[in-house]
């Protein structure tokens, strides 16, 4: 059986090319020259059916302790502003309620205020001219006599003589002739 010269030998079957090989050398007779050396490894062969799954373990019944929290994460941008919705349309108007009392209940009475307010302050304002005087009213007619007062206290009686300053003509009077005292004739 020839050997068929391959890059990609399957690994299944390359035990039995090589000892294919080492039988077509020692049957050739003189060995020749070494070759080359040859790729430490091999290129891989095409890979192997999947195996058949095995049977799922038993469920573990040990929970293990719970990882410590992370530090919390930075908070992220602020999104942009959404667009502003379209207004709604304006409801139906409800209807009318019942009509009210034609009259209110009178409320209670307030207190009374001060009968005098505070007097304001005086204006700055200059007084004004005075106006000319009005005509004299006339006369009232005469009052009743008022009642006669209580007498009064007895006063000193002094005698006092003022001779006239000219001649009585009464015999025996004196009279003030220029400051000299002169008895008439009469």
């Amino acid at each position: 059986m020839p050997i068929l010269s391959s890059t990609n030998y399957d690994r299944n079957i390359i035990g039995q090319v090589l000892e294919e090989v080492a039988a077509g050398v020692t049957a050739a007779g003189a060995t020749g020259p070494a070759g080359p050396t040859g790729p430490a490894i091999g290129a891989p062969g095409p890979a192997g059916a999947a195996g058949a799954t095995g049977p799922t373990g038993p469920t573990g019944t040990n929970t293990g302790p719970a990882g410590v929290h992370g530090p919390q994460g930075a908070a992220g941008p602020t999104g942009p502003t959404g667009a502003t919705g379209l207004a709604g349309q304006t409801g139906s108007a409800g209807p009318a309620g019942p009509p009210g009392t034609a009259q209110g209940i009178a409320g209670p009475a307030g207190p009374t205020g001060p009968s005098t307010g505070a007097t304001g302050a005086t204006g700055a304002s200059p007084a004004g001219p005075t106006g000319s005087a009005g005509m004299t009213g006339l006369a009232g007619p005469p009052g009743a006599l008022g009642a006669t007062g209580p007498a009064g206290p007895t006063g000193t009686t002094v005698t006092l003589f003022i001779a006239p300053t000219s001649d009585p003509h009464v015999s025996g009077r004196v009279w003030n002739n220029n400051g000299v005292p002169t008895v008439s004739a009469g």
